[in-house]
């Protein structure tokens, strides 16, 4: 035993005296830049340990004796690298060589967000290639300089233009290609953006009380100074401004989204937003809302006041005939019907584009029972005899003929303030009369006054609001219906023409010349955009004789659309009414749907009934 142990001592005197060696199976190793894992053999008689760069791991990174270690670089999104992989023990080393290649182009920032201002921004572009950036189309209005570069680190400086317009600057392209592909990079800037001006409240008055719990808000239009469009948020309060309940609407006028509290005290204001979030607040007012209830008869509500800047507001008003008290409470029948009548109307060029020119209100008048008298049997009522405040009379059997007890109508129509007799002649009453059918006629008085009567038919409520009411009533157009063989009477000629020395634009839609250098509408024939109008014959009830602007229109077969000449016809007596002159290139600039969008196959029932004939009444 104690010659064993001697033996291992002299060994191990000699194993520490033996000098100590490293060597590698490989000095130097390479990777492409997306890296990837290598190994090499260590031959050592001694305890070792590896250093190495930060971009390689190894394992194992130390041991004793003879090992196989793995190296491993990570991806390389730079420029190539290289470094020294280190084994070593005491005075015994070994090295390896590491290289790793790199992309061509290397850009530390690939988005670049200018300020309002447009103060350029700088940055490198390193490359072991040539590299040429392109500009998309989007990104046009960046200058870069230079557009192209050499090996090596280059400044590259993008300025903006000026802006000259709102077109929005967002995330446009800018592609850096070099020889083995391509960086895409980002460029944006927001638009110098200032505030709308804030909204002036109308409606309902500071400091109002008894107010009904769905009551109309209403407001003048704000200007926005750099000419984004604008809408609004309706904000209540019913806590002091502590919290605000938001509507959002595009209109001037609206009611809150949510029912308001009876017999309490609210808040109200609007803000108004532009398309880039600039938001203006107006000033705030108080009202205090009552019981609800009913409108009381003869009340007036003013639903939309003008908001165009004319000297005279333009007159619509609309009155029920055949709806009991119950019907005019908050959200009833009559308002149910206004609302849809009113949409109808304003739904269809050129009265949706000029509604700001319009004062809207109605009139609550009571009848003893709901309907009208129906002197006929029709599809869809009975004969009857109903007892309404107007006397609405319905011929029924084969006529959709309606009449009604006109001057009466005018005298609750005269109960709007501003509404004289003078203003009764460039204003249409709407008479919404509460019966399931499908009838409709306008009077129209020589001096301009005019009642459109307008049965509620389920399917028919808004096309004869259009035909009569906007058409007939207030456009002064007349019929384009042909079912007539004859052709048109002299005396027919003569009524016209008479009728046309009051109001030279009365049945605008219709002429008595097939001549194209004659007819009224010819300033259409060379018009760009304008090619669905020119002379077709046949028209006010005749097929021959007579000619209208367009193959179908409103005035046919009531659908949505007014033709070219009604629609000038429309303008020309909105500009009169308010005060404004009508210029031909305003309305041609703001025409905006200048062919029939729909057709009657589509949208119309195959048996199309006309409504009758408008009542005329001369001197």
């Amino acid at each position: 035993m104690t010659f064993v142990i001697l033996m291992i001592i002299v060994m191990l005197s000699v194993s520490c005296t033996e000098k100590e060696s490293i060597t590698v199976s490989k000095s130097s190793l390479e990777w492409t830049m997306h890296g990837g894992r290598k190994t090499v053999d260590v031959t050592a008689n001694c305890n070792w340990s590896i250093t190495t760069p930060e971009w390689v791991t190894v394992e194992p990174s130390s041991g004793t004796g003879n090992s196989n270690i793995v190296i491993r670089a990570a991806k390389n999104d730079d420029v190539e690298r290289s470094g020294t992989l280190i084994i070593a023990s005491g005075d015994a080393m070994a090295e390896i060589a590491l290289v790793q290649s790199g992309v061509d182009v290397r850009i530390e920032r690939t988005e670049f967000e200018f300020s309002i201002d447009g103060t350029p921004i700088e940055f490198d572009i390193i490359s072991t290639c040539e590299w040429k950036i392109d500009v998309s189309k989007e990104a046009s209005w960046v200058s870069v300089e230079p557009l192209s570069g050499k090996p090596g680190e280059t400044t590259v400086r993008l300025t903006p233009a000026p802006f000259t317009d709102r077109t929005p600057r967002h995330m446009a392209r800018l592609t850096v290609n070099y020889a083995t592909g391509f960086t895409m990079l980002t460029v944006s800037q927001p638009l110098p953006n200032n505030a709308p001006s804030k909204p002036e409240l109308i409606a309902p008055e500071d400091g109002i009380a008894d107010t009904r719990t769905n009551p109309y808000f209403s407001w003048k239009p704000s200007a926005d100074p750099d000419g984004d469009p604008v809408s609004y948020r309706l904000m209540i309060s019913d806590d002091n401004g502590n919290k605000w309940s938001t509507t959002s609407t595009a209109e001037l006028r609206t009611k809150h989204a949510y029912g308001l509290s009876k017999n309490s005290p609210h808040l109200w204001k609007v803000q108004a937003v532009d398309a880039l979030g600039a938001t203006a607040d107006s000033d705030t007012r108080s009202f205090t809302t009552g019981d609800g209830g009913v409108y009381e008869d003869g009340e007036v509500l003013l639903l939309q006041t003008e908001s165009a800047g004319a000297d005279r507001p333009v007159h619509l008003i609309f009155i029920g005939d055949g709806f009991i008290e119950e019907d005019y409470a908050e959200g009833g029948a009559f308002e149910q019907a206004v609302e849809q009548a009113v949409n109808s109307l304003f739904n269809v060029e050129p009265y949706a584009t000029y509604r700001d020119y319009f004062r809207i209100s109605t009139v609550a008048v009571y009848s003893k029972e709901r309907g009208a008298t129906v002197k006929d049997d029709m599809n869809s009522v009975d004969r009857q005899n109903i007892d309404t405040a107007f006397e609405s009379v319905l011929e029924g059997g084969n006529s959709t003929s309606v009449n009604c007890d006109y001057q009466k109508v005018f005298r609750y129509a005269m109960m709007v303030p501003g509404v004289t007799q003078e203003a009764l002649q460039n204003t249409t009453v709407f008479l919404l009369i509460n019966i399931d059918a499908y009838a409709g006629t306008c009077m129209m008085e020589y001096t301009g006054r005019s009642v459109a009567m307008c049965p509620m038919g389920r399917n028919s409520f808004g096309q004869v609001v259009i035909h009569e009411g906007g058409g007939h009533g207030f456009g002064r157009l007349l019929d384009e219906y042909r079912y007539h063989a004859d052709r048109f009477p002299d005396e027919e000629k003569e009524n016209l023409n008479l009728w046309r020395t009051q109001d030279p634009y009365f049945g605008y839609n219709i002429d008595i010349t097939g001549e194209r250098s004659k007819v009224h509408w010819k300033h259409y024939f060379e018009r760009s955009g304008y090619d669905a109008v020119g002379l077709f014959e046949g028209g006010y009830y005749y097929n021959s004789g007579v000619w209208r602007p367009e193959p179908i229109s409103c005035m046919d077969d009531n659908r949505p659309y007014y033709n070219a000449p009604s629609r000038e016809a429309i303008v020309r007596r909105i500009m009169r009414a308010s005060g404004e002159t009508f210029r031909m290139e305003d309305f041609i600039k703001n025409d905006k749907v200048r062919k029939d969008p729909v057709t009657k196959a589509s949208n119309y029932v195959e048996a199309f009934v006309p409504f009758a004939p408008p009542i005329l009444i001369g001197q």
